[in-house]
């Protein structure tokens, strides 16, 4: 066996996850608890990848046993909830429901609301409606990411972004997240009191992220995406597209926590709409379920977004019912974060699609 990168494909209820990095001291002593299983080996340019299932029960009456107990807590993870997490000066207890987070774009080219919101009273007005309106945080962002985006200089983005994370603290009572790559936008944002960190790049933008957030204990998003929003719908190819997104997230958790990092502080999100399909996105939220095997908290952004207008033939501004619709899909199948634009009908949607969520936990 190759020496490699190896990963174990699990099966449980109709679906596959490739969880861990092993060994092959590891992969002998699979084999010796299984004997009945085949193993074979599927092979790309970067991975070597353990394909089985195994059985789930076995697995779980095994005594603990180092990596037969670590087999069983990623398992377990996909019949739980990830752990609760405290953001700002709030305790987000996941196993309850999914929370909103709402958007506010202070930039003049962003997909849905691009210049909208640009003039900054406008912009305080928004950050207004979205805590009025029910969100659970605030994401504010001063570059826009959408496909074909310009990148802007931190000092533009600063510009912009700055005064309302300072309005933000100091008149509204709701946790505060910005949407930036850039660690020197990062530190004077967390300065004025920021609670969070989304990293689109998932700190391959900026390393020094990476120590910024280590050294303020924030928590932290971490996206997939793949190289960046000027050029990610040039080239999408994947082997299979959850099974990529598993890989990068679980290479991007084990650096942040070899940064130093608490695991504790760690958010994940599958980056539906950067460098996918729209066949690819409608895969990732109906398998999102597999990402639950890190045991962490899933954010998704679905809201608006333009696969969902090539589905139903529909503008940006007619997408809110197929936004809400993706956003049921989405909690139903592990989502605890959601990034939207339409505050007020997300909240109601995202307490329902939470209810009958934990209504099929209880039933299993």
């Amino acid at each position: 066996m190759n020496s490699g990168r190896v990963f174990i494909k699990i099966s449980q209820n109709n679906f596959d996850v490739i969880f861990e990095e092993i060994d092959d001291a590891a992969v002998l002593k699979l084999k010796k608890i299984f004997p009945q299983i085949k193993v074979s080996e599927l092979s790309d340019s970067k991975y070597e990848a353990l394909i089985k299932t195994f059985d789930i029960n076995s697995l779980r009456s095994l005594e603990e046993d180092g990596f037969i107990s670590h087999l069983k807590k990623l398992i377990n993870n996909l019949d739980s909830f990830p752990t609760s997490m405290k953001i700002g000066n709030r305790i987000f207890d996941f196993s309850k429901q999914a929370y909103i987070m709402g958007i506010v774009n202070i930039t003049p080219d962003s997909f849905y609301d691009g210049g909208r919101y640009f003039d900054l009273e406008k912009a305080k007005q928004r950050i207004k409606e979205c805590y009025e309106e029910g969100a659970d945080m605030i994401d504010i962002g001063g570059e826009s990411t959408r496909p074909g985006s310009i990148r802007i200089s931190e000092e533009e983005e600063l510009r912009r972004i700055l005064p309302l994370v300072e309005y933000a603290k100091k008149e509204f009572d709701i946790p505060i997240s910005v949407d930036t790559y850039k660690s020197r936008v990062a530190e004077e944002c967390i300065a004025l009191g920021a609670d969070l960190i989304n990293d689109v790049t998932g700190l391959v933008g900026d390393l020094r992220m990476a120590e910024i957030a280590r050294k303020y204990d924030i928590p932290i998003v971490l996206m997939h995406l793949r190289g960046n929003p000027r050029i990610m719908q040039k080239d999408i190819h994947y082997q299979d597209v959850v099974i990529d997104v598993l890989r990068s997230l679980y290479v991007r958790i084990d650096y942040a926590k070899q940064i130093g990092i608490k695991e504790s502080k760690i958010i994940i999100d599958p980056g539906i709409g950067f460098g996918k399909t729209v066949e690819q996105n409608v895969e990732l939220i109906l398998r999102l379920k597999e990402l639950k095997i890190f045991g962490l908290p899933i954010l998704v952004g679905i809201s608006r977004k333009s696969f969902l207008g090539k589905i139903l033939d529909l503008p940006v501004e007619e997408r809110l019912e197929a936004s809400l619709a993706a956003l049921v899909l989405a909690v139903i199948n592990g989502a605890n974060i959601a990034r939207v634009h339409d505050i007020k009908e997300s909240v109601r949607v995202a307490k329902l699609s939470s209810f009958f969520r934990n209504k099929l936990y209880t039933l299993k």
